[in-house]
């Protein structure tokens, strides 16, 4: 029997197949979000790509987030933050939904013929206590380069004094041996606690909610030793967040504004750090929250992370109440040795989003540089010989034509030419021979 169903009563099970036995389906459980559709093109004159599709799904709401390849589909980190349109966590079904990339103010001054968009759909509510993250691809000032980054979902808190203690107690019967953690309340980040401490902590509480664990050792759950236990990439158990995705988070994800810190250009109104702390960690959710609604990623207690740093070392992020500069959303980046329980570290914790719906475009061209002029030189009568004499300049300019012209024409009849600038202006002019054309795209 499956885990769903093995924790019914009788009668609640009862209730359920009879209800099944009349429908024909299982109440609530709906199925996959269908995309059709999906479209994409650079709007003429303009940085901006339009995205159509069509959605159909038996919920009332869906998740909509997308990716940009810039290189037919190789990776997807090209950055998409300046999205508007049917994109978000709340998007009802329906056909020719729209949403519109800004590609000048994300990827400025590029040009591929190898874009494709990359639509991510899926369905139902965050869980408990934590934020959808939708999927999206860290700038290239991150740590490690553009990144693109998949859905996921984090803690809105630092996991507290009080949750470690409940899952740490309950633990213990299943033969679970994690370090004991220290907190100055019930709702205060835990701290000294080590890499391995909350590993074995995210396992526990992936079984007390039956959930499938996501560290695992000789196929078992990791429950105890000291050890990189084999990482479950496709269990939706709890788990670290991996250090791209804590950024992308602290960033503000695909909603970011850029701030230095997690959710503000002011320190002082998202971390407790080095100068209003008085030393000693604070009650979670007391500051304010970044664009995600996540609480405390710039200071209050160091998180970590479930990569490798250097040697054996394992990746702490987000500075604590004794940091000021760690403290900044894209770093600098903090390590520890993974067996270390210190007075300031804590963590929190994700889970795997994996999307329900994924569509993806054919390549398309997106060009984002700037026009540069493209300007017509009169010849001079003898010889016809070039000479700058300004006769019509154009710029900026999108496109130009010329009747009967190429590269370069010449001759004594008339030259007519017609021309479109950045704002969609139309121009048509003709010239009086003889004349030479040069001209120059980009």
């Amino acid at each position: 029997m499956s885990a769903p169903f093995a924790r019914l009563s009788s009668r609640r099970a009862s209730a359920l197949i009879s209800a099944v036995l009349i429908s024909g389906a299982l109440p609530g459980w709906a199925a996959d979000p269908v995309v059709s559709n999906l479209k994409a093109v650079q709007r003429e004159g303009t940085k901006l790509v339009d995205i159509t599709y069509d959605l159909s799904a038996d919920t009332a709401t869906v998740a909509v987030s997308l990716q940009i390849s810039g290189d037919g589909g190789a990776t997807f980190a090209v950055p998409a933050t300046a999205v508007t349109g049917a994109v978000g966590s709340v998007v009802g079904p329906g056909t020719g939904k729209s949403l519109t990339w800004n590609a000048g103010a994300d990827w400025n001054g590029q040009v591929s013929s190898q874009v494709r968009v990359k639509l991510f759909v899926g369905d139902g509510p965050a869980p408990a206590g934590m934020v959808r993250v939708l999927g999206g691809a860290l700038p290239a000032d991150s740590w490690a380069g553009a990144q693109s980054v998949d859905g996921f979902y984090l803690g809105k808190y630092e996991v507290q004094w009080a949750e470690w203690q409940s899952v740490r107690s309950w633990a213990v019967d299943l033969g679970y041996a994690i370090g004991e953690g220290a907190g100055r309340g019930p709702d205060y980040p835990v701290t000294n606690v080590n890499w391995y401490d909350v590993l074995k902590w995210c396992n526990a509480r992936s079984e007390q909610e039956g959930l499938a664990p996501a560290y695992t050792v000789g196929g078992a759950p990791y429950r105890t030793g000291g050890e990189v236990p084999d990482v479950q990439s496709s269990a939706k158990g709890y788990r670290l967040p991996s250090e791209k995705e804590w950024e992308f988070a602290a960033r503000g994800g695909v909603s970011t504004h850029g701030y230095a810190y997690s959710g503000s250009n002011d320190i002082n109104a998202v971390a407790w750090y080095q100068s209003n702390s008085g030393g000693t960690t604070h009650a979670v959710g007391t500051k304010l929250a970044n664009e995600l609604a996540l609480f405390d990623q710039s200071g209050n207690a160091w998180e970590w992370c479930f990569d490798a740093y250097s040697g054996s070392d394992r990746v702490a992020r987000g500075g604590s109440w004794g940091a000021v500069d760690h403290c900044r959303a894209a770093g600098p980046r903090g390590s520890r040795p993974p067996g270390i329980r210190d007075y300031d570290m804590g963590f929190r914790v994700a889970r795997t989003s994996a999307p329900s719906t994924t569509a993806t475009t054919s390549d398309l061209s997106v060009d984002t540089r700037d026009p540069v002029a493209w300007t017509l030189f009169r010849a001079a009568e003898a010889g016809l010989a070039v000479g700058n004499v300004g006769l019509v300049s154009l710029s900026p300019l999108d496109k130009l034509s010329v009747v009967g012209g190429g590269e370069s024409h010449d001759g004594a009849a008339a030259l007519k030419f017609s021309a479109v600038d950045g704002a969609g202006s139309f121009a048509e002019r003709s010239i009086e021979g003889p004349a030479l054309v040069s001209f120059w795209w980009r």
